[in-house]
């Protein structure tokens, strides 16, 4: 625990420190101007921009994701034998076992324009290449589609798992009393499990805020700003464009205390 505390503590009180500073990495020392910083971050359209980004992103991947879950983990529980399940769920598992970064090249080469496996037919029909990550329109959703497709398979095995573990009783009991199979689910095995449910979506949750690399490496925050996260306009600051570190740190500090306060107030009310 002392080791952890070292870890966390250390990194996040000296980024509290700088962000009060107006250091940049040209100096190796900086002074003291306040709250300059974060005052300066509500001015900035491109900020506000990636908070609309981020926050986009969250809800697109952490609702897709639950519902292709829960879906795929009950359709395999409902059709599929205990041998098919067990294959299915171990296909199912490989995406999310392989590197962020791999994943995110083998999909950005699957939809290019022209030589695309998703893309090519569409162009083999009209003859005008479709590009998905180069349209403000359709970038971020690309993007969520790769994340949605490791994250979302994986807890489908979650979920069909905590659906095995489950009382045969209730259902069987919901049958005799002619309830429809959408029923049995709905009002019988899903809030069953909502504990686990709850705990699924705030793991996707605090996933999804670390897609980083799977858009900075699809998009690089492309076209445009248009899918460019908080985190991503943070090292774009600190380390590429201005090497501002100081204005960087001031909006890890900001995610940080806006991430705590929200999952705090969202758990509390999904326990209630």
């Amino acid at each position: 625990m002392v080791v952890l505390a070292i870890l966390a503590l250390v990194p996040t009180v000296y980024a509290i420190v700088i962000s009060f500073q107006d250091r940049e990495l040209s100096r190796p020392d900086g002074r003291f101007i306040g709250f300059a910083n974060y005052i300066s971050l509500f001015s900035d359209r491109r900020f506000l921009n990636s908070i609309q980004v981020s926050l986009t992103w969250e809800v697109l991947t952490v609702t897709a994701t639950l519902v292709i879950a829960v879906g795929l983990g009950i359709l395999l529980f409902e059709c599929a034998s205990p041998k098919a399940r067990n294959v299915l769920s171990l296909l199912f598992l490989m995406p999310v076992i392989l590197p962020r970064v791999s994943a995110a090249f083998v999909w950005k080469f699957a939809f290019h324009p022209l030589y695309g496996i998703i893309t090519y037919p569409y162009k083999a029909i009209t003859g005008q290449p479709l590009d998905l990550l180069s349209s403000p329109l359709t970038a971020l959703g690309t993007v969520a589609l790769v994340d949605v497709w490791q994250w979302g398979l994986f807890f489908s095995v979650i979920v069909l798992k905590l659906l095995e573990t489950l009382p045969p009783q209730p259902f069987e009991a919901a049958r005799l009393d002619h309830a429809r199979t959408w029923e049995v689910y709905a009002y019988v095995a899903l809030p069953m499990l909502k504990a686990p449910l709850i705990s699924l979506a705030f793991v996707k949750m605090i996933e999804s805020l670390r897609a980083f690399d799977l858009i900075y490496v699809m998009t690089r925050g492309g076209p445009g700003i248009s899918t460019e996260t908080l985190d991503m306009y943070a090292f774009s600051q600190g380390f590429i464009e201005s090497g501002r570190i100081s204005y960087a740190s001031s909006m890890a500090v900001l995610m940080m205390i806006a991430t705590s306060v929200a999952f705090t107030f969202i758990w509390k009310r999904a326990k209630v």
